[in-house]
């Protein structure tokens, strides 16, 4: 996210208002680049890698038993410290938190300043006494110009010059200024050149931030973002609703992944599998010739002599002349057998791979099912059904004891068109049990012989118009493989003639008495 100055100048309007007079009663860093400092009724919390951020928290995060280096060091010089004054510089990305302590070796109270510098990759937090020098920082910087270093002076990194919204008169936007402006991240600057100054400085007067999403993407800034749908949320909420979302985010497309590669793998095995059977089936061309060769060579058994490889026979049926292999090291009655035994095990394979086929091609057409339903999936809750319905189906099997999870009970999704319901399966679960809820009356919807979702229209006992089973189709088709086509066929039909064969997969019916409409799928829907 944009952790620009204008974030941090309404992150610090609300620290004040809970921490100025707190006491510092501990210090703890977290993870390494973290440090919280536990107040009397908060915890202020410092991120220090990219993106970095600060933020007030309500409860204690988990903390390792033995505090680090840096948190050992605050805690000598400003534990049990009284909070004064938080300032930030300008509307840059730094400030100060002026603390009054207690000196133990020259008994008396010294003041220190605990400055933040929250600027990605280089940000830092640097205790620097009423001299001016640096105690300690929580990252060294040996550097000619500005040290950051024990004993070193402090310089902020900070630069006045440039324009600073609340206190300079500006009111051209042209790309001198916006490049010259203080704390604006290059989205807040896009935001200001649609909103305007004045309108701007009013959303920084207000405390809230705005949280919003873009291009799939959890976001929060200060001002108004415009062209987006946003949620006003005080700023330790906004921060930590958009680290929430990413962390979700985040899991969501490791899920998918995770899942997508599990079913290509068992997809790439049955289509291996399909093509291995298929070439058993192909034998059965060749049970043609072999029969009438082990005809002919039970008639014409008596003309073979010691030694030969081949016997020419007249085919009485053809009237052509068929040569016969002959296995020299068989007898006569052994060549004979030898082909019967041929003949048996060709129709044994052939026979069992006409079943096998049938089984093969139902595992393909659930396991392709699946992958559409993993591949639509647009939030946590659908994959973990997914995951869940996979388990069942002994597609993932766990090697240590799952994690108790939460159980996650989702909703279809729901469109309206012309005063009628239309309800769409998520996942295979849902397919099952939409199909199974809707009323015999209502329409049901599947893409023709393509993997896709379930849909139903509920008729509520009305004649369902032609231009809403159009639209629903529409829908069918943009929740299916061929979401990418421009013309895909949709069958319906309604739900009466939809059942599910004894025994069948998750999402898996047949049905009949259906028509069939081509659509083009919806680009807009999601």
């Amino acid at each position: 996210m944009p952790f620009d100055g204008l974030v941090l100048y309404k992150v610090l309007r609300e620290v004040k208002e809970h921490v100025i007079g707190e006491r510092i009663r501990n210090i703890y860093q977290p993870v390494y680049y973290q440090v919280l400092l536990q107040l009397s009724n908060n915890y202020l919390l410092f991120s220090l890698q990219n993106p970095s951020y600060m933020l007030l928290l309500a409860e204690k995060p988990d903390i390792p038993m033995e505090p680090a280096h840096f948190a050992q060091f605050l805690r000598k010089r400003i534990r049990n410290g009284r909070i004064l004054q938080v300032e930030q510089l300008g509307l840059d990305r730094l400030g100060f938190i002026e603390i009054e302590s207690y000196d133990d070796e020259r008994s008396e109270k010294v003041i220190y300043k605990l400055y933040f510098e929250l600027m990605g990759r280089n940000s830092n937090l640097i205790l620097v006494n009423e001299e001016g020098k640096i105690e300690e920082a929580y990252k060294h910087v040996h550097d000619d110009f500005r040290p950051i270093l024990p004993g070193a002076k402090f310089i902020p990194y900070y630069d006045d010059s440039k324009l600073n919204i609340l206190r300079d008169n500006v009111s051209i936007l042209d790309d001198s200024f916006l490049n010259n402006l203080m704390g604006f991240s290059k989205k807040s600057k896009d935001f200001l050149k649609i909103i305007g100054v004045e309108k701007a400085i009013q959303d920084l007067n207000d405390s809230h931030l705005y949280f919003f999403k873009d291009n799939n993407k959890f976001d929060a800034v200060a001002i108004t973002p415009n062209n987006y749908s946003y949620e006003k949320l005080t700023p330790s909420e906004a921060i930590l609703k958009v680290f929430q979302e990413r962390a979700n985010q985040s899991r969501f497309l490791e899920i998918k992944r995770y899942l997508e590669k599990n079913v290509n793998n068992f997809i790439e095995r049955s289509e291996k599998t399909k093509d291995l059977i298929l070439k058993d089936l192909s034998e059965e061309e060749l049970l043609e010739e072999l029969e009438t060769k082990g005809k002919l060579l039970q008639s014409y058994l008596f003309k073979i002599k010691k030694g030969d490889k081949y016997l020419p026979v007249i085919d009485w049926n053809s009237g052509l002349e068929i040569v016969i292999e002959i296995d020299p090291l068989l007898s006569p009655t052994q060549n004979l057998e030898k082909y019967y035994k041929e003949i048996k095990r060709i129709k044994n394979k052939v026979e069992f791979a006409k079943k096998r086929i049938k089984e093969v091609n139902n595992e393909l057409e659930y396991l392709y099912q699946l992958l559409e339903t993993i591949t639509s999936a647009q939030d946590l809750e659908t994959l973990i059904e997914i995951r869940e319905e996979m388990k069942e189906q002994g597609l993932i099997r766990e090697t240590k004891k799952p994690k108790r999870e939460k159980k996650f009970e989702t909703s279809y999704r729901k469109y309206e068109y012309e005063g009628f319901e239309i309800l769409v399966g998520k996942n295979n679960k849902q397919n099952d049990d939409l199909t199974r809820s809707a009323s015999r009356e209502d329409i049901w919807l599947h893409t023709h012989e393509i993997p896709g979702s379930h849909v139903i229209i509920k008729s509520a006992g009305r004649a369902v118009p032609e231009q809403v089973i159009k639209y629903a189709a529409r829908i069918a088709a943009t929740f299916s493989k061929a979401k990418m086509s421009s013309n895909v066929a949709v069958d319906y039909t309604q739900r009466k003639n939809v059942w599910k064969p004894k025994g069948a997969k998750p999402g898996m019916w047949l049905y009949e008495n259906y028509e069939t409409i081509i659509v083009e799928p919806l680009k807009d829907i999601f």
